[in-house]
């Protein structure tokens, strides 16, 4: 999809931006020659001063009128360099145009003070200005233009001088910098502006294993730490536009034998006497063993010393952030207290070691029961805490009561012999802010009438929680043979592609169909299956069933057909199997169908438990064909530096932003910024939720490239739409 970048005219005169504007028009591959060549004589005589319109190797396409001032023929530039002998004075102007012509093609602005004129010398200011757009989202670029405009200076004394004066300060500067660089202890560099690497000091040798030479050239992203990139980049950029003050920054670096070690770095930008940036410096302190002295004693602060999780200190802070986001969101955060039953007795009988040794056994059972983003607290003693944040209330809680339950079942082995414990909890469930310690204070109350009830039990701080808490167990186990008895059913949204009108894939969704009849929505039992574990099996069905779909599907397509493609959303506790690329693969095989036929999506919330492992899963599935999208953008992290790192294929627009389309101004300024960021990206930008005309028209007129919503038609059964698709065959 092609488009050309507006022209800003904050700083220019009107009759400028509308001659750039014309230029930039020239790049529609429709105009004829013919027309072109007109256009572009009419643009250019819009401008003040002589102006050239130059392709990318530097040939001069037309002139304007004002050229003929500086004494010299239009005919005898048109199809010749822009550095000819024709205009220029001196013999190797091509040394100094060809560089900036070169830049230029790359989206950058530039001037050079070269001379003209053969008889009478004069200075002038070549300034060259891309009139195309640099930053394309595919396809190849049909036509690129660039415009030098050529600016007489009015005192070439003083102008000599000011170029002299700036080059002597700066190789002076360079050379005294270098002297002082290769005594230093810290690894002091120079870059360029866009911060590769021109000098590197001999401490680097010392710090990093690396030989200075083999550093210069390369950008210092190469050698960062993934999760410190985007901090280094940012600094880099934010020192480049400073004036002359250091940007300070903490980053991690590749050590030659494959570790990282962490950096304190000082960025400052050096220059000439225009302002123009000439070249960064940076100077990079080694604070690594400063950092684990600092990591350890924030782990001695806020950690439990015998078992590694997190002490009642950090616990605190844990349910403060947790309550503040359920403030937000209105989902209910659960606290469990458990403490051990029979601990007392291995402490009494087999001695305070072999209670220690039963503690570390406990956390590590109770850790790998931990949902991503839950956080497991030793409070003292034998009491634990588990918080579950996002949960649907007690039911969810409860749902975790009993896997803890489960899991101490079986027995512990201490000094080769099997001691069983138990453990009675105690649920408290809050929405909103809430004191920590009150809540803390009702799950304590809570797990002592447990234990008046007996060993392995739980026990809910209210009558009607513990109530709801049962009626979610019926729901959790009729699900469970719902899986078995084949009661679930795959429904299917159409996404349109709004160029065409054509039906280019189906959102599956899936559905619960009782045996009494009555369809149940995904948003009444996807959440349970969340908290249970059965997504995993949930997911694999609707995996299968949709590999075995579009296989169907294909009979309604001539081979030249373009495959009509099933989106699939998978969840953060999906992306956590490691079994999924197996098994997506498998499916695919099974089905007979190509890996280009069947999409997987996520959402931004499924990336906040471990983001980094999540990456891995979705390489691997885009090495296997696989389409990746994301979903309900802008309602999870709200931030755009992770879709960069992301394999991602398509970004789905929330509906909470599609809504608002029409009816609210910034709705369409919310919308299209997400679109333009996409397609920078390079991706297929879908709109959800769209349920208007005048919706659809907005999404339009921003460039959408496809949309799905009730406006086009509800989710149905499969074989609604095997009447729709027919027509293709």
């Amino acid at each position: 999809m092609s488009r050309t970048r507006e022209q800003s005219t904050e700083t220019v005169e009107p009759a400028r931006a509308d001659a750039l504007a014309r230029l930039a028009a020239l790049a529609d591959p429709e105009l004829d020659n013919l027309t072109r060549t007109l256009q572009m004589r009419v643009a250019l005589n819009q401008l003040d001063g002589a102006a050239l319109v130059v392709d990318i190797d530097g040939t001069v396409l037309d002139t304007n009128d004002a050229i003929g001032g500086l004494g010299v023929n239009r005919d005898d530039l048109r199809g010749r360099p822009l550095w000819a002998p024709t205009l220029w004075h001196i013999a190797d102007a091509d040394a100094v145009l060809a560089p900036l012509v070169e830049s230029c093609v790359d989206g950058r602005t530039g001037s050079r003070t070269i001379d003209i004129g053969e008889i009478e010398p004069r200075p002038l200011r070549v300034g060259v200005t891309p009139i195309f757009d640099p930053v394309r989202v595919s396809g190849p670029r049909i036509v690129t233009l660039l415009l030098a405009e050529l600016h007489p200076l009015t005192d070439r004394q003083e102008t000599d001088a000011i170029i002299a004066a700036t080059a002597q300060k700066l190789a002076a500067a360079e050379d005294i910098f270098r002297a002082v660089a290769e005594y230093t202890s810290d690894l002091v560099c120079l870059h360029e502006p866009d911060g590769t690497f021109t000098y590197v000091s001999p401490s680097a040798k010392r710090l990093l294993d690396l030989n200075p030479g083999s550093v210069v050239g390369i950008h210092p992203v190469d050698l960062a730490h993934p999760s410190t990139r985007n901090a280094l980049v940012q600094a880099l950029q934010d020192a480049s536009r400073r004036g002359s003050e250091p940007t300070r920054f903490r980053h991690r670096l590749r050590h030659r034998n494959g570790s990282y070690r962490w950096f304190e770095t000082s960025i400052t930008p050096i220059r000439d006497t225009t302002e123009e940036l000439h070249q960064l410096q940076s100077s990079s302190r080694d604070i690594t063993e400063q950092r684990e002295t600092e990591q350890s004693l924030i782990k001695k602060a806020f950690h439990d010393e015998l078992t590694g999780l997190p002490n009642k200190a950090l616990l605190i802070d844990r349910m403060t952030q947790a309550f503040a986001a359920s403030a937000r969101t209105k989902q209910p955060v659960g606290v469990l207290f458990i403490d051990l039953d029979g601990f007392k007795t291995i402490n009494d009988t087999l001695g305070h070691q072999s209670g220690d040794t039963a503690l570390t056994k406990v956390a590590e059972r109770l850790t790998a029961i931990v949902r991503p983003g839950d956080t497991l607290a030793r409070i003292g003693g034998d009491e634990f805490v588990m918080l579950c944040a996002g949960t649907d209330g007690a039911r969810g809680a409860t749902a975790v009561a009993r896997r803890i339950i489960d899991a101490f079942e079986q027995p512990f082995v201490l000094d080769g012999r099997d001691v069983d414990l138990g453990a009675s909890i105690g649920i408290a469930t809050a929405v909103g802010d809430n004191d920590p310690a009150a809540v803390l204070d009702k799950a304590d109350t809570a797990m002592y009438e447990a234990k008046h009830e007996g060993r392995g039990r739980f026990a809910i701080h209210n009558e009607a929680d513990q109530s709801l808490a049962l009626e979610r167990l019926d729901t959790e186990e009729a699900l469970r043979r719902a899986i078995e008895n084949d009661e679930l059913r795959l429904h299917y949204q159409p996404e349109l592609d709004l160029e065409s009108n054509r039906i280019v894939g189906f959102e599956a969704l899936v559905r619960w169909q009782r045996p009494d009849g009555q369809m149940i929505p995904p948003g009444d039992f996807i959440p349970l299956a969340e908290e249970s574990g059965l997504i995993v099996e949930i997911g694999r069905w609707v995996i299968r069933e949709a590999c075995q779909q579009a296989a169907r599907w294909r009979v309604h397509r001539t081979p030249e057909q373009e495959p009509v493609r099933i989106w699939v959303n998978l969840s953060a506790r999906q992306l956590g199997d490691p079994d999924l690329i197996d098994y997506v693969q498998s499916a695919v095989d099974d089905a007979g169908i190509t890996t280009d036929e069947i999409c997987l999506e996520i959402t931004e919330s499924a990336l906040m438990g471990d983001a980094e492992s999540a990456t891995e899963q979705l390489d691997e599935l885009r090495c296997l064909g696989i389409s990746l999208g994301i979903d309900d953008f802008g309602t999870g992290w709200s931030q755009f530096a992770y879709l960069q790192r992301l394999p991602l294929d398509v970004l789905k627009i929330d509906r909470s932003f599609v809504s608002g389309l029409g009816t609210e101004k910034s709705a369409a300024t919310i919308v299209a910024a997400i679109i333009d960021l996409a397609h920078a990206l390079g991706l297929i930008v879908i709109a959800e939720g769209v349920e208007t005309r005048q919706q659809l028209e907005v999404l339009a007129d921003l460039d959408c490239d496809q949309a799905l919503g009730f406006y086009f038609s509800r989710p149905l059964s499969a074989e609604t739409f095997d009447e729709v698709l027919t027509p293709l065959s």
